[in-house]
C-alpha cells in the first residue's frame, strides 16, 4: 500500500498495529513500575506472549519455589510444599513448576538421610513437562519415575516427553541435567540416547550423608554451578 505526503513522495504503509487490549496496557504499566532490572533479565519476553502473560510470569518469580508435581511414590504429605519426604527405595520424582528463562536462579536443597546409606538423590533442571500427564505410573514407568535414565530403551516415556517440546527449548539437545549425590557426577540426558552422559568437571564432589547443596543455574553464560554445605565447588555444566 502506498500513501503521498504533502510533499508530493509516495510513501509505503504496512497493516495497522493491532490496538493493546485495556487489560494488556495495565499489565504492561505494573510491569515497567514493578520490575527490578534482575527480574527484568529473568524474564525475556517470549513473542506470541501477552503483557499479562509476562506480568503473572513476574508474580510467579516472586512467589517461594515449591514442589509442584510429586510422579512416583513413596512421598509423605507435603507440609510445607517445598519440602517431600521420601521413604520407599524406588525412583520418584519431585519437580518444580517454575520456568526459567532468562537471567541467574539459585536454589539450596537440604537433604536429610535417617540410616547409613548415602542418599542415592538427582537434583537438577530439566525441561518444562509434565512426568504424569498421560503418562502411566506402571505402564509407562514401570513404577520407577527417573527422567535421568530414560532413553531409546524406554521409548513410551521417551517420546511422550519428547512430544510435550515447543520452540522455547532451543537448539539444546540437554533435557534433565543433574549432579548425583553418591558420587558428584554431573549427568545428562536428550531422552533418546541408550544412555545418559556423564561428565567429569573441576571440583567434583560427592555428598555422602545429610547436609545442603545449592545449585545455580546462569541462564545468560549457559553455566550451572554447585555448592556443597555453602561452599562453592565449581561450575558443573557449561555451553558445549
Amino acid at each position: 500500500m502506498a500513501l503521498r505526503g504533502s510533499d508530493g513522495r509516495a510513501r509505503r504503509s504496512g497493516p495497522p498495529k493491532p490496538q493493546r487490549s485495556l487489560a494488556n496496557e495495565a499489565a504492561h504499566q505494573l510491569f515497567l513500575r514493578s520490575a527490578t532490572d534482575e527480574e527484568r533479565r529473568c524474564l525475556p519476553k517470549h513473542d506470541d506472549e501477552s503483557d499479562i502473560g509476562l506480568y503473572r510470569a513476574l508474580e510467579q518469580l516472586r512467589e517461594p519455589l515449591s514442589f509442584d508435581e510429586l510422579a512416583g511414590s513413596g512421598f509423605s504429605l507435603q507440609e510445607p510444599p517445598a519440602l517431600v519426604t521420601h521413604t520407599r527405595r524406588v525412583w520418584s520424582t519431585a519437580v518444580s513448576g517454575h520456568v526459567m528463562r532468562g537471567g541467574r536462579h539459585f536454589v539450596e536443597f537440604t537433604i536429610t538421610t535417617v540410616d547409613r546409606y548415602p542418599p542415592y538423590v538427582y537434583l537438577g533442571v530439566i525441561r518444562p513437562v509434565s512426568l504424569t500427564n498421560e503418562i502411566d505410573l506402571e505402564a509407562d514407568w514401570r513404577g520407577s519415575v527417573n527422567p535421568m535414565s530414560v532413553s531409546s530403551r524406554r521409548h513410551k516415556v521417551s517420546e511422550k516427553l519428547r512430544s510435550q517440546r515447543t520452540s522455547k527449548w532451543g537448539d539444546s539437545d540437554i533435557h534433565c541435567c543433574s549432579y548425583y549425590c553418591i558420587h558428584g557426577r554431573c549427568r545428562g540426558t536428550d531422552w533418546v540416547s541408550t544412555e545418559e552422559t556423564e561428565y567429569e568437571w573441576h571440583g567434583r564432589e560427592g555428598l555422602h550423608g545429610s547436609g545442603t547443596i545449592g545449585l545455580l543455574l546462569d541462564l545468560d553464560e549457559g553455566t550451572l554451578s554447585v555448592f556443597k554445605n555453602n561452599r562453592r565447588l565449581g561450575v558443573m555444566k557449561g555451553e558445549d
